[in-house]
């Protein structure tokens, strides 16, 4: 074969792979030059590895450099794909060699990230709480187009990633774009279920707890909130790890709904600061369990004054009483505040309820109690023991003046019921309710109930007021 000949042939099957070389000598045909020759605009292609690039549009991995069979598998539109080198087609086109294969080197449908990009989300996160106020925009640089603004502690759900012609990666959304900045916005917990994310307005503590000035709840510790206490609630914020916290004056709370729990929404109905004391308008009961539904303990009549040291909530939301033995409903329908006096005047009425049957007496030695009594002398016993007051005389006409008087039509528990004008009257009883007086009557009757309708007294004296 002629030299010329066998020199024309390499120059053909060099330019196919994009340059030649000889052992003595060398000489190269450019991948530009290629190009050139078929002509192919380089400047919209990467030529260099970019190291990896993130899908604009969706696109495929091809086993065959020329992207016309040989289909791998689909790459989705947003999607950074590390890049290990370029290779060139026979007609000059780039291609970017990735795992599996090849994909289009086009800057129309690929595109090198941002520098910073590992300050980004670059895979879909599902959801984002905005660590600070944002805007959706139906334009993917943000600059124009603002759809609304997103306040701070917001949860939004992403659709997808999408990559401007710059590289920086938006997290798609309904209505358009928001940023996917790691300063600006954060993916929640895995548990994120557990806590609330939308402000409940206000909650009640489940357990005892504290405010802090840092959000991560790790140091600057404000003041402590006990268990059962209501608090209200100014917003929703998400550390940088992703944790929501509860926006309270002084700082934050704990989200998580072991610890707090959003009230019912009719909590006007029912006591949230300790009343003391309530009496019970119907019958209730005493339950060792918070949601009242079993482990019933005793039943408390209506009319019965019951302590209560504290309140706490159901894990729905339901304030509940704390009293001796476990709890029952703080609903105002069931139970009424009581003041202190009246809780008193209440243990003298159930003291003098135990005492029905016993003896009346004239005896000065056994007038006074505990086993039998006349009817000045049971009075006496009754505010001794049940209510800590001695009064300052134990007949009739010496417990007449104490108290205040009240009126007949306006008579409470444990008040006192005299019988004949003042200065001599000769009897005594107290007022149970609903009409009816305990009182030491006869020899023959001892302590007994009897209904004023039908003995009426002249005047009544309130000792507790």
């Amino acid at each position: 074969m002629k030299r010329s000949m066998l020199f024309g042939m390499l120059v053909v099957g060099a330019l196919s792979v994009g340059f030649i070389s000889t052992q003595g000598s060398s000489m190269s045909v450019s991948a530009a030059e290629t190009a050139t020759a078929t002509s192919v605009d380089l400047t919209q292609y990467y030529t260099t590895n970019p190291g990896q690039v993130a899908t604009l549009k969706a696109t495929h991995i091809y086993s065959n450099i020329n992207l016309s069979d040989g289909m791998v598998k689909a790459v989705a539109k947003g999607t950074l794909v590390t890049v290990k080198g370029i290779e060139y087609t026979t007609g000059g086109t780039p291609r970017l060699v990735v795992d599996g294969g090849y994909i289009t080197a086009n800057k129309a449908n690929v595109v090198k990230p941002v520098s910073t990009i590992s300050n980004y989300y670059t895979t879909n996160p599902g959801q984002v709480a905005t660590l600070k106020a944002t805007h959706i925009y139906s334009n993917i640089n943000l600059s124009d187009g603002m759809v609304k603004a997103v306040a701070k502690g917001t949860l939004v759900t992403i659709k997808g990633i999408e990559y401007t012609t710059g590289g920086t990666p938006r997290l798609v959304v309904d209505g358009g774009y928001i940023t996917a900045n790691k300063a600006n916005v954060v993916k929640p917990v895995s548990t994120i279920s557990n806590y609330y994310t939308t402000n409940p307005g206000q909650v009640a503590t489940l357990k005892a707890t504290h405010i802090y000035s840092n959000i991560n709840l790790s140091d600057g510790m404000v003041r402590a909130v006990a268990k059962g206490t209501l608090v209200t609630v100014k917003g929703i914020e998400y550390t940088t790890g992703g944790t929501p916290r509860l926006v309270v004056d002084g700082g934050y709370i704990t989200a998580n709904k072991v610890n707090v729990v959003k009230p019912v929404s009719n909590l006007s109905d029912y006591y949230t600061t300790n009343p003391k004391y309530v009496t019970a308008l119907k019958k209730t009961h005493v339950y060792t369990n918070l949601n009242l539904s079993d482990g019933m303990v005793k039943e408390v009549a209506k009319g019965t004054v019951v302590a209560v040291t504290g309140i706490e909530y159901s894990t729905n939301g339901y304030p509940r009483l704390v009293v001796s033995g476990g709890y029952i409903t703080a609903n105002k329908s069931n139970v009424e505040k009581t003041t202190s006096n009246a809780a008193k005047a209440a243990s003298v009425v159930a003291l003098a309820k135990t005492k029905l049957g016993d003896p009346y007496t004239t005896s000065q030695s056994g007038r006074l109690g505990p086993d039998s009594f006349d009817c000045s002398g049971f009075v006496y016993y009754l505010y001794k023991t049940a209510a800590g007051i001695t009064l300052s005389g134990n007949t009739t006409t010496t417990e007449e003046g104490l108290g205040k008087e009240v009126s007949l039509s306006a008579l409470q528990p444990g008040d006192l019921l005299f019988y004949g004008t003042r200065g001599s009257t000769y009897h005594v009883g107290i007022y149970e309710g609903d009409g009816i007086m305990i009182h030491a009557a006869t020899e023959s009757e001892g302590v007994k109930e009897t209904a004023i309708k039908y003995y009426e007294p002249s005047f009544a004296r309130r000792i507790l007021y």
